[in-house]
C-alpha cells in the first residue's frame, strides 16, 4: 500500500518504508493510521506484507523477505525515475525481524537515507538454535493458523533457516561490516529479553562507530503500553524531521 502526503506538499515526495516484524499481527492500513503524522510531515509512506505473511503468497525465509526487499528498491527506482519519489531521500523503518531484513539490504545497496530500528532481532542465529524459538512457531501455528506460511512443519522451517545463515551474506556481522545507510538509529527496551542492550551493544556497536542507540526505561520487545508508543512515535517523528 502507498500513501501520499497531503496536496501541499510537492513531488519529487521523501519517502518512508516500512519493514513489519515476524509474524506481522496488523492490517496494512492499521500500520498507516498509526504512522499518518509521517503523511503530514510530507513523506510518501510505502506498507507491505512480505511473501508468506497474512494474505500475501508464498513462504516465509529470510531469502523471500531480501528478494521482497530488494524488489522494492527496484519499484522505487522506477518511481522516482517519474519524478515520483526523491531517491536522495528514501528511508527505512523497520520493526523486529523487518529490522534484521533491513539490515541485510542496507549491505546489498547504496540508495538508503535514513534507517530506524525498533526492537530489532539481532542474533537471529542465537534465536535459530534456541527452544523458544521452536515454541514461538508451534504456538503460532496453533492459534494463528495460516498468518505465517512456511513454518507448518516446525522442524524443517528451523533447519532450512539456518541452513540460510551459512550464507555469509546474512550473517549479521558480515552484514554490519558493509552498510550503506547514511544514518542509523535503534531504539530498544531496556527489558528487552528477545534482543537484550547488551546484544546491542557487543554486536552492532562494536562493528558501528557512535551508534545512534536510544533505551526506553521498562520497555520489552514488544510495544504495549500507551506510554511506550507514544515514546516510540516522538521518537519517530524526531528522527525523520526535516
Amino acid at each position: 500500500m502507498l500513501y501520499f502526503p497531503p496536496a501541499t506538499f510537492h513531488k519529487p515526495y521523501p519517502l518512508i518504508i516500512y519493514f513489519h516484524g515476524f509474524p506481522q499481527l496488523f492490517a496494512l492500513k492499521e500500520i498507516v493510521k498509526d504512522h499518518q503524522y509521517l503523511l503530514d510531515m510530507g513523506y510518501s509512506f510505502l506498507v507491505f506484507n512480505f511473501r508468506g505473511y497474512r494474505s500475501s503468497q508464498g513462504e516465509v525465509s529470510i531469502t523471500s523477505q531480501v528478494s521482497d526487499s530488494i524488489k522494492i528498491i527496484e519499484f522505487v527506482r522506477k518511481m522516482a525515475e517519474r519524478n515520483v519519489f526523491n531517491l536522495n531521500s528514501v528511508n527505512l523503518l523497520a520493526h523486529d525481524f523487518g529490522a534484521y531484513v533491513a539490515l541485510i539490504l542496507s549491505s546489498k545497496i547504496k540508495v538508503l537515507n535514513r534507517m530506524l530500528l525498533i526492537s530489532p532481532i539481532i542474533n537471529l542465529e542465537k534465536h535459530s538454535n534456541h527452544i523458544d524459538f521452536s515454541k514461538s512457531l508451534r504456538y503460532i501455528n496453533q492459534f494463528l493458523p495460516g498468518n505465517v506460511k512456511g513454518i507448518e512443519n516446525v522442524d524443517e522451517f528451523i533447519k532450512k533457516t539456518k541452513n540460510e545463515l551459512k550464507n555469509k551474506s546474512y550473517q549479521i556481522k558480515e552484514v554490519l561490516k558493509q552498510l550503506n545507510c547514511k544514518t542509523l538509529r535503534i531504539i530498544i527496551g531496556d527489558s528487552d529479553k528477545i534482543t537484550p542492550v547488551n546484544e546491542i551493544t557487543e554486536i552492532v556497536q562494536d562493528s558501528i562507530n557512535n551508534l545512534d542507540l536510544v533505551i526506553i526505561e521498562n520497555m520489552d520487545h514488544e510495544i504495549i503500553q500507551e506510554e511506550e508508543v507514544e515514546k516510540i512515535h516522538e521518537e519517530i517523528k524526531n528522527f525523520f524531521k526535516f
